[in-house]
């Protein structure tokens, strides 16, 4: 094994010390004290069919374990079958290694083992315990180290448990309901480890995969302790592989290791899940290619080497510098900590938060987000109490709760620390309530990305010149392309990326990426499901996409990487645990181009009922909100009958029909179809979920974006279908009286405005078929509201909300 895994072991296991280290025995840790061969054929299943054949003297054998467990069951039932299980699996001695592994300082110890060898291990090494079997409260909390029987523990055993807790094999799973439960906090403790150990697991139990499918960074803190051997077992080394990496060292090597490493001094460094230290990258001593700055424009794929020469040289000849930077950096010098740097897509947030994060280092230790866990809030403290003055960096600020968002700036609010956040300033992320808890705070300060200054332009345009396509695109003097960005791109960097990359010497530059690879049905599902979560404006974690697929979507992008050879493939890619691809304009071109709507459809749908079936986490869920939408559906589907075909599939979950929103969206794409009467059906059941929703959980629904949608929904009704007289009054006082009841609620957003500005509209359009005293009276009243949106807009906090607000009420002449 080369000296790098073995170094990185040794670190992680060092690091864990802090927290974080999960051990997982399989059959190979305790098959010695239990008489068993230490053979090939080392494991559970081929453990108890041995066993079973042997009791039932079973001639020929039988060679598939539940059909030999389901024989013995029913010669020697219940009874029998513990009694059985219960002799041969108790241990009463354990060797000096296994007890020299229990000195470590697990966070927690999982086995599929039934016996009590881990407990006994832990006894000699004086270490208290709690052994918990699969029956128990999976949300059990205990001061005392864990040791989890996820199969069952033989000393928890009882006539009324035994059925429920005993895995006799892969069949077993699907029946027990609470070792499936187990599963989940299994994956979640494994998630956010820093090393994971698995002694004596040969990688072959299929549920176990299944649970533990590339969870974050997995490959990279996951080892497999093997018995020394001349000669692997190729298959089971294969497996290994898939998910971490394989050691031949055997129990007592690892033992050895452990005892080594207790007797220094653990690291000072905080045990970290939700973040991960920066460690900047030293400056490139060369200028950056003509194919370095193209991939950085075209497929957003950064070289770090040469923004850190940028930054250390002061010149934009790779990336544009800009000057948002310096004014952050100032406002830090004058006592800002907690900072908002808000941008539209695109807008270059991220590579300047890369660059803040490289400056920042040079005089305090710099973390950045990778994935929230609930353990963020004393992952801040820890890492403040162990370097007061650190600055951590939160992109996407948003994506967390309000009162969680409040928590964390709260720690830094007035101290050393920094917390860079950053924002899209978009409808769904400009959160009112997380704005407001951040506005509290005396150092809080926001900071929009501003549009392109003179010199920004400049460095725009000469990086452009290295793009071969932005010669074809505008053959344009320097002056006039200068004119170009600052005019017909209004000095705006995602306005002019919208241009050049739905162009199409770029559409040509993603098609031959594309087609690198002969790629299968679920390698091209693969691409689509990233390209769209992309074109939503995130790049997501590995475990998220592997979650949605139900497979290792980290494997699926080194096969990419692994068949494009030595030319990596750029389209879809890994750093770390996110999944990157093109910039999201770029991802929406390719998902317009190179897929048919079909496509698109079929590879997201199965995503949803996946994110559906399981518990999400906030990320998750608001992807799995995001990928419902049908105003990010309708970007790239256009065909009705696909649009129609998605919602149709999706209604088929039932946690999803259950979902008022779900019918909000197919309401909202029948009415851009023009289909008004299925419209309203929808509308209304939508309302029926809500109702549904609150009986069943006695929880009242937040239903303003329902009635937002009836105001609007009457007024394109009085459109379409040339509503006159009595009727079209009646639509027009509903859909006034309903715009001023949401307005009228706290924390009213854009959308409200935009549908007054629409009964404006509809009333200069249609007013004239009203009776004279009709007429006036929704005048009055179209008035009045107007009147009292103007009042309401100053409690909506400024950027996007507030300008969509106000371009509204300017269409209305209010």
């Amino acid at each position: 094994m080369p000296t790098d895994a073995h170094e990185e072991f040794q670190r992680r296991l060092d690091l864990a010390r802090n927290g974080g280290g999960i051990l997982f025995c399989g059959a190979g840790f305790s098959a010695d004290c239990l008489n068993f061969k230490p053979d090939e054929t080392l494991g559970t299943g081929a453990q108890l069919l041995n066993l079973f054949n042997t009791e039932l003297r079973q001639e020929p054998p039988f060679k598939d374990l539940q059909n030999a467990a389901d024989a013995l069951q029913d010669k020697i039932a219940d009874n029998g079958m513990m009694a059985l299980l219960k002799g041969r699996y108790s241990v009463s001695e354990v060797t000096s290694d296994m007890t020299e592994l229990l000195r470590y300082p697990w966070e927690a110890v999982y086995t599929t083992n039934y016996d009590d060898s881990l407990e006994i291990a832990a006894r000699a090494a004086n270490k208290e315990v709690e052994a918990l079997n699969n029956t128990d409260d999976p949300g059990t909390k205990t001061p005392n180290l864990p040791i989890i029987h996820l199969h069952g523990y033989v000393h928890k055993w009882d006539i009324h448990n035994f059925g429920e807790s005993c895995v006799l094999g892969a069949e077993s799973y699907s029946k027990l309901t609470q070792v499936n439960k187990w599963l989940d906090r299994f994956r979640s403790d494994i998630d956010q480890a820093q090393i994971v150990a698995f002694v004596g697991f040969n990688a072959g139990d299929f549920h176990l995969n299944k649970a533990i499918n590339d969870l974050t960074g997995l490959r990279e803190k996951a080892f497999f302790i093997n018995r020394p051997t001349a000669k692997a077992d190729p298959d089971v080394t294969a497996a290994q592989k898939r998910l971490g990496t394989p050691f031949f060292i055997g129990r007592a090597g690892l033992a050895a290791t452990v005892k080594e490493l207790l007797e220094t001094d653990a690291p000072k460094e905080p045990r970290l899940a939700s973040f991960s230290k920066y460690t900047p990258t030293p400056p490139a001593t060369t200028v950056p290619t003509q194919s370095q700055i193209e991939d950085l424009f075209l497929f957003g794929k950064v070289e770090p080497s040469q923004l850190a020469r940028d930054l250390s040289n002061g010149v934009s000849e790779y990336h544009i510098l800009r000057g948002t930077m310096e004014e952050i950096l100032s406002s830090i010098a004058d006592d800002a900590r907690i900072v908002l740097l808000e941008g539209y897509p695109c807008d270059g947030k991220t590579l300047l938060a890369t660059d803040l994060a490289y400056r920042l280092s040079g005089t305090r230790p710099v973390y950045e987000i990778r994935q929230i866990y609930e353990s963020v809030l004393n992952e801040v403290a820890d890492i403040l109490h162990h370097a007061p003055n650190a600055a951590l960096i939160i992109e996407n600020c948003f994506d967390l709760p309000a009162e969680r968002l409040a928590s964390i700036a709260r720690q830094f609010d007035g101290q050393e620390g920094v917390l860079l956040l950053t924002s899209r300033a978009v409808a769904v992320d400009a959160s009112p309530a997380g704005l407001a808890s951040l506005e509290d705070f005396s150092s809080f300060r926001r900071i929009p990305v501003a549009r392109l200054d003179d010199n920004e332009a400049h460095a725009l345009s000469d990086l452009a010149d290295q793009i071969a396509g932005w010669r074809d695109f505008h053959n344009l003097g320097s002056d006039a392309r200068l004119r170009f960005i600052q005019n017909t791109c209004e000095a705006s960097l995602p306005h002019f990326l919208m241009r050049l990359l739905r162009s199409e010497y770029v559409t040509n530059r993603y098609r031959e990426e594309f087609n690198k690879l002969s790629l299968s049905s679920t390698e091209r599902a693969a691409i689509i499901a990233a390209l769209f979560v992309a074109h939503i404006g995130e790049n997501a974690p590995v475990s998220f996409l592997s979650n949605a697929m139900e497979t290792d979507y980290g494997a699926i992008i080194d096969k990419f990487d692994a068949k494009a050879a030595n030319d990596s493939f750029r389209l879809v890619r890994r750093t770390g645990e996110i999944i990157q691809t093109i910039p999201s304009i770029g991802a929406q071109n390719i998902l317009q181009n190179l897929f048919s709507d079909s496509d698109i459809v079929d590879a997201i749908v199965p995503l949803l009922h996946n994110l559906a079936a399981i518990h999400r986490n906030p990320f998750e869920q608001r992807m799995f909100n995001q990928m419902m939408r049908f105003s990010i559906l309708s970007d790239v589907v256009t065909d009705s009958e696909e649009v129609d075909r998605f919602f149709e599939h999706n209604k088929q979950k039932l946690q999803i029909r259950r979902m008022p929103l779900f019918w909000l969206q197919w309401h909202m794409a029948k009415c851009s179809e023009g289909d008004i009467s299925v419209a309203e059906k929808l509308l209304e059941q939508g309302y029926t979920e809500a109702t549904e929703y609150e009986r069943r959980t006695g929880k009242r629904f937040d239903r303003r974006q329902l009635y937002d949608r009836r105001a609007k929904f009457l007024m394109l009704r009085a459109e379409r279908a040339n509503r006159t007289g009595a009727n079209l009054f009646r639509d027009f006082k509903d859909a006034i009286d309903i715009t001023y009841k949401i307005l009228l609620q706290d924390d009213p957003q854009h959308y409200p405005f935009e549908t007054l500005e629409g009964i404006a509209r509809t009333f200069d359009a249609l007013g004239h078929q009203l009776e004279d005293g009709q007429k006036s009276l929704i005048n009055d009243w179209l008035t009045n509201l107007a009147s009292y949106a103007r009042g309401r807009i100053g409690v909506i906090p400024a950027g996007y909300q507030k300008d969509k607000a106000q371009a509204a009420l300017d269409k209305t002449g209010a």
